[in-house]
């Protein structure tokens, strides 16, 4: 009988922990990629932005071209002397030497597939 009684009981109490662990799991909150770096930017602009900040190559990879045949452009780009010059909230400009003064190219955000740069 008292072994019976005893088994009952370990039964109650292991049953109880694993009910306080499955709760536990359920409720805690879980860490997200961006609560783990908390360098990584919010937005498109932002990315630009920092990306040039750091001072190194960026790569842009456009849906549409914005030159015939030049689908990607590594900006600063030493040949076309094309830099990024402004990067809004949902665009980005380029700026390049044009006869006495500069030319500004423009293009939504939704127009580029990828960018690229070394962190």
């Amino acid at each position: 009988m008292k072994i019976k009684v005893m088994a009952a009981i370990t039964v109650v109490v292991l049953t109880l922990g694993l009910v306080v662990v499955v709760v536990a799991a359920q409720t805690s909150t879980p860490t997200s990629a961006v609560n783990q770096n908390q360098d990584v930017p919010n937005h498109f602009g932002e990315l630009i932005s920092s990306a040039k900040a750091s001072g190194k190559a960026i790569t842009f990879d456009f849906l549409v071209p914005l030159v015939t045949g030049e689908r990607v452009w590594t900006i600063p780009d030493d040949t076309a002397k094309r830099s990024v010059s402004t990067v809004g909230v949902d665009y980005v400009c380029f700026s390049e030497p044009w006869n006495a003064g500069s030319r500004e190219r423009c293009t939504l955000f939704s127009n580029i597939s990828s960018i690229t740069f070394l962190k």
